[in-house]
């Protein structure tokens, strides 16, 4: 085993790319290369790899590629959709469809043309905040789609205009015209499209049985409940994960347009439902006096639930942040032993290494901290744990 390898993935800072994983910008996400490096370190093929907060599901990619089967859950509808289609396994045919009909659409695009609104989604307010250009060229093209395509192909074009609609709004001061968004928008399908060949071509690289994905949308503590054939054959050796930080805001389901303005419009082009309030996605509101009791006693429910569908052998390996690391910290840990989880036992590796290699600074993190005079506020630290 190496665990030199797993530390150095943790500080990688190169900008995420590789199979599926640029096909959209997910908060917090972390480096294929942590989850690579921790899927080769811990299992073998054939293995289960799960992780209960999947987010953007860099897990089950790596999983896939790498032969294991996955499981990911999420109470996020807008991560189960984008683990459906990361995981996509598409042919030649359909994927040359999917660039087809970027080619073919935009040249229609355009927000001087009438177009058949969206009304269910604009009701229902998650068209909000967005600018109505914008709007209207993501009508066309979605319009376009459900038309011309159908089952993982659709699923696919839905992505491309979402990573286009992103890139156009998300945290931008100036917005593009719609020249730029239709050259974007093309641009955008050859990458999904690369991406969705290139897993597929590592997964039938593999030549053994392919491996099972499965996403799931539940929250965590709800694992045992769900009905899952992998969970029942083959339960999870690894978790690899980064759940809820204590203490810090992560927007997991807006955008933000022009400033402070936020927009749900994630939703309503992947066809999911939110309705919730920030704090539903990040365990408790960091500005609750009892913020702590609540964060960590929801931590504690999750991981109990999922030491009662892991192995005995399991390892949990997780990047997790903190507003207070001092404090928060030992809560954290004290959480994962009543959970069911020991610390590591580095000797396995003949020697443990000094604490600071555990921490990294996160880059490029939209997140807000409760408090800003800690000096690992903006830092992350890995936290190895295993079954006992």
């Amino acid at each position: 085993m190496n665990l030199r390898t797993l530390l150095e993935a943790i500080n990688d800072r190169n900008i995420v790319s590789g199979l599926t994983h640029d096909i959209y910008r997910y908060p917090a996400r972390f480096s294929p290369v942590f989850a690579r490096a921790a899927i080769e370190l811990f299992t073998a093929p054939g293995d289960t790899v799960f992780d209960p907060f999947m987010g953007g599901s860099t897990t089950l990619v790596e999983a896939l590629a790498l032969g294991r089967h996955a499981i990911g859950t999420d109470i996020n509808q807008l991560s189960v959709f984008l683990a459906r289609v990361k995981t996509l396994l598409l042919s030649d045919p359909e994927i040359d469809m999917l660039r087809v009909w970027a080619d073919n659409m935009v040249p229609d695009l355009s927000p001087r043309k009438p177009v058949v609104r969206h009304t269910v989604w604009q009701d229902m307010g998650y068209q909000d905040n967005l600018p109505w250009r914008f709007r209207k060229l993501a009508e066309q093209a979605l319009n376009n789609a459900q038309i011309l395509l159908e089952g993982g192909v659709l699923l696919a074009a839905r992505c491309v205009v979402l990573k286009t609609v992103q890139w156009a709004v998300d945290c931008k001061k100036a917005l593009p015209t719609a020249s730029e968004f239709r050259t974007k928008i093309v641009a955008d399908a050859d990458a999904v499209a690369d991406g969705l060949r290139a897993l597929r071509q590592q997964v039938e690289a593999l030549g053994a049985r392919r491996p099972t994905v499965e996403a799931h949308y539940c929250a965590a503590d709800a694992i045992g409940r769900i009905r899952s054939s992998v969970l029942r054959r083959r339960p999870p050796k690894l978790v690899v994960t980064s759940p809820p930080y204590a203490g810090v805001h992560v927007l997991y389901h807006r955008w933000q347009v022009l400033g402070r303005r936020e927009t749900a419009a994630p939703y309503w082009i992947t066809e999911s439902n939110d309705g919730r309030g920030a704090s539903f996605y990040t365990f408790c509101d960091r500005r609750r006096q009892d913020h702590d009791e609540k964060y960590f006693a929801r931590l504690l429910a999750c991981f109990t639930a999922v030491r009662e569908v892991v192995r005995d052998d399991c390892v949990i390996a997780q990047l997790v942040g903190f507003a207070q690391p001092s404090e928060q910290l030992p809560l954290y840990l004290d959480a994962m032993r009543d959970a069911g989880f020991a610390d590591f036992d580095f000797r396995r590796f003949g020697h443990r290494p000094a604490e600071a290699v555990f921490w990294r600074a996160v880059p490029n993190r939209k997140w807000y901290t409760r408090i800003r005079d800690d000096i690992k506020q903006s830092k992350e630290v890995l936290l190895l744990h295993r079954a006992r």
